[in-house]
């Protein structure tokens, strides 16, 4: 009896030794979280923050703690990119307004709930009257190609392919006959087609046209009967000019989107953080 007593007394020295080990070694992590907390290493100190409830489960005090001290990196890291982002914001907005300089605004407020960014050196993109490539950006910054045919007979074509000297080629996407993004219509024996193509969908052919500006570029209408299209040196700049705008538009919209979400996650932070507080205080 006296033998199991002793065994019994020995293991619960081991326990409790192993217990208070477990205490220090879990305070020792929150301390290394700290010190990279403060030393501006926020991913670091996420790491070792996590690494607290992983190594000791039971450690509740420093398991706490390191929730608290999480939320505060959460509000140094949304403190930081909104500065960065709110720095390199300024200087996408000042190019952005520089770009549309070189563009006029078009909407037809009869026909039009959105209006349309056009190259200035461009003719009226409304008119009709000869086989072209339209491009444009929306008011809500989405890119167009539109291919344009005007002639005495009908081509039902869908898609264009754009083709350089050396053989380098690409093609939009094809639009089936809606009425709509790809529609037809006569007038005085004449044959119209405008063919539609939205960002993704002629991605490839603004690419090629706008990288070989200097070049010739030879447009084919696909789909239907065939049409080739020598493409003017100002509507190569336009290509590129309008792609470059949708390019800063696009990179306005989204430091926009990136901005409010780092207000909202600070927001978020900063309530957890005076909750978390208040859990403290109570429960010290």
């Amino acid at each position: 009896m006296a033998k199991h007593f002793f065994l019994w007394i020995c293991s619960c020295a081991i326990l409790l030794s192993a217990c208070g080990d477990s205490r220090h070694d879990a305070n020792a992590q929150y301390e290394k979280a700290l010190k990279l907390f403060e030393a501006g290493q926020y991913e670091n100190a996420k790491n070792a923050i996590d690494s607290i409830e992983l190594l000791y489960p039971k450690a509740f005090k420093q398991i706490k703690a390191g929730m608290l001290l999480l939320c505060r990196v959460k509000q140094k890291e949304c403190e930081r990119n909104l500065l960065y982002i709110d720095s390199v914001l300024k200087v996408r907005q000042a190019e952005l307004e520089a770009a549309k300089k070189n563009f006029r605004f078009e909407k037809d407020a009869k026909y039009q709930t959105e209006g349309n960014y056009v190259y200035n050196k461009l003719p009226n993109q409304m008119a009709i009257t000869r086989s072209q490539l339209k491009v444009l950006v929306t008011e809500n910054g989405q890119m167009q190609l539109a291919s344009v045919y005007y002639g005495n007979t009908p081509l039902k074509h869908s898609s264009i392919r754009a083709s350089l000297p050396d053989k380098s080629k690409a093609e939009t996407l094809a639009i089936g006959y809606d009425g709509a993004n790809n529609y037809r219509f006569t007038n005085n024996g004449k044959y119209t087609e405008i063919v539609t193509y939205k960002d993704g969908q002629c991605s490839a052919v603004a690419s090629l046209i706008a990288n070989n500006t200097d070049k010739a570029i030879t447009l084919t209408y696909l789909g239907g009967n065939r049409y080739t299209l020598a493409l003017d040196r100002t509507t190569r700049e336009a290509v590129k000019a309008t792609r470059n705008l949708y390019s800063l538009m696009r990179s306005v919209d989204d430091l926009n989107r990136e901005y409010q979400l780092n207000v909202r996650t600070l927001e978020l932070a900063d309530k957890q953080v005076m909750q978390l507080e208040k859990q403290q205080r109570a429960n010290p």
